[in-house]
């Protein structure tokens, strides 16, 4: 993300009280926050200045910004001709260093945030969202017929109808919300005006008339305008300069987003309609089933696909609505093509695996661990289904999967319901019964004979029967010769008298096996 800068002046005087500028260059850009060296090519690049260092015309600086913490420096980068920014007070160089640092990082990952939402498909309100909360801004999204498509404001509001914004500051109340209603009234007004119709073909940002400073950029898909971006400034030319540079940053996004979609409102009612069908569909009756089939092809999903339910969790957390709220946005995001929704308190994703032989399925199996790991979460994953009457059975699944895999590999990030479905079959069928009333007395038998012998029947057996039977296969694994494997099998089948043909008797075998793992 390149910050211009007025944003630059923005940001520092957030965080420090008087900040003073001369003559700010627009295409003053910040690559990453570096310390004052004369001996490097600094053009384009905001330079940190300590007061002891003194700019001069012979630096390799064109398009710097200078940030300066003394009056010396100050002068001195304002007399060499470049464009300054004076942080005047208590303020140490440390400190200026460090907070445009933190500014760069929160910016550039608000930069990758916004490609993954248009690479995702995530809709233009995700855009709004992520870019009033990381700015501090008010935006919305109107269609060429004035209609809003979106909008989105840095605060929630609490139960009195107060919006705060991220530091807890109240910032809109009661008692001004009748302006805000006249303001839309002016809006409105001027919408239809001729003035606006004069602009309509403008690519440039422009202000319109209200009760608070507003600032407009059109929106234009193949040179056609489609909608018009929205931002409001405190009133002040800096604030004004700052959301300049919000509208400019973020209509090509919006821009990318729409040629991607065709539409503003293809991803808002599509996927909306799939998560109204899940709530019939988790009932388990036909029609329920039949609506949530036809809403995932209507929303772009090939009728020959395939789907799984993964349960998410992160245990460390207490997973209160609002939590559960911000892993479904983050896992929309890293899985494509994906719809969380809660059941009885818990998160689920019902995700597009594609095919056996799609892409999309190896892409999902590497991307899962990855999304897991990034959100700090466990993951169980239910068998692939076509047929949504099985959706609440896949619920199951997924819930049995983590479970049983967090137990069992406690290190792993994903578990998938057929790599434990016999363990948890096992546990369940022999739930509070001791494992030697139901085990095999053939393993019992050869338990016993090796333990008085020294010998390793029973290991023998269970490797011949893991390795399908196939003494060839079976001798490598244990490291004899294949007749030495043929001999313990004799005398195996002597000790015991079980019939290795009868598909019954090899069943009991591997689940008795299974018992005493």
């Amino acid at each position: 993300m390149k910050l211009d800068g007025f944003a630059v002046q923005y940001f520092l005087s957030q965080g420090f009280d008087d900040v003073a500028s001369v003559s700010i260059s627009r295409y003053a850009l910040v690559d990453y926050p570096i310390l004052y060296d004369d001996t490097v090519d600094m053009s384009g690049h905001t330079v940190l200045v300590p007061d002891h260092e003194h700019p001069t015309r012979g630096l390799r600086a064109k398009n710097a910004l200078f940030v300066c913490t003394g009056s010396a420096s100050a002068m001195a980068a304002r007399d060499a001709g470049f464009s300054v920014i004076w942080v005047r007070g208590d303020v140490t160089f440390r400190q200026l260093y460090n907070s445009m640092l933190d500014v760069f990082v929160r910016n550039e990952r608000l930069d990758a945030q916004l490609r993954a939402y248009v690479t995702s498909y995530a809709g233009f309100q995700a855009m709004l969202d992520a870019c009033a909360e990381a700015m501090g801004c008010k935006c919305a999204l109107i269609d060429e017929q004035f209609r809003i498509v979106c909008q989105a404001e840095p605060g929630k509001q609490d139960e009195d109808g107060k919006t705060f914004g991220a530091d807890g500051s109240s910032w809109v109340s009661d008692s001004n919300r009748e302006s805000e209603q006249l303001e839309a009234e002016i809006i409105d007004l001027f919408m239809a005006s001729h003035t606006y119709r004069k602009r309509r073909k403008s690519h440039n940002p422009f202000t319109i008339p209200g009760s608070t400073d507003l600032l407009m950029k059109n929106i234009f898909a193949d040179d056609e305008l489609v909608g018009t971006l929205i931002m409001s400034h405190d009133g002040t030319s800096l604030g004004a300069n700052f959301t300049l540079f919000l509208l400019n940053y973020l209509s090509p996004f919006i821009e990318e987003m729409y040629a991607r979609l065709g539409s503003f409102d293809q991803p808002s009612s599509g996927s909306s309609r799939v998560r109204g069908a899940l709530r019939g569909a988790l009932k388990g009756d036909a029609a329920g089933a039949a609506n949530l089939a036809a809403a995932l092809i209507a929303d772009g999903h090939s009728k020959h696909t395939s789907y799984s339910v993964l349960r998410i969790e992160r245990s460390f957390t207490h997973e209160n609505e609002s939590e559960l709220d911000y892993l479904a946005r983050r896992f929309e995001l890293s899985l494509p093509q994906s719809y969380c929704f809660t059941e009885n308190n818990c998160l689920y994703m019902l995700t597009d695996v594609g095919t056996e032989e799609a892409d999309r399925r190896r892409a999902f199996l590497q991307n899962l661990p990855v999304a897991a790991r990034d959100n700090l979460a466990k993951i169980g994953v239910s068998k692939p289904f076509s047929e949504m009457t099985k959706l609440s059975n896949a619920c199951e699944q997924a819930d049995i999967a983590l479970a049983q895999g967090s137990a069992t590999n406690p290190t792993y990030w994903y578990y998938r319901f057929g790599d434990y479905a016999l363990e948890w079959l096992v546990e369940r069928a022999t739930a509070g019964i001791s494992p030697d009333i139901v085990r095999h007395s053939a393993i019992t038998t050869l338990e016993a004979y090796d333990a008085s012998h020294g010998t390793e029947l029973a290991h023998t057996l269970s490797t011949f029967m893991r390795c399908r039977y196939n003494a060839t296969a079976a001798s490598a694994e244990l490291f004899v010769a294949r007749s030495t494997l043929l001999n313990r099998l004799e005398r195996i089948i002597e000790l015991t008298h079980i019939d290795l043909d009868n598909p019954r008797e090899r069943l009991y075998l591997a689940l008795s096996f299974e018992l005493g793992s």
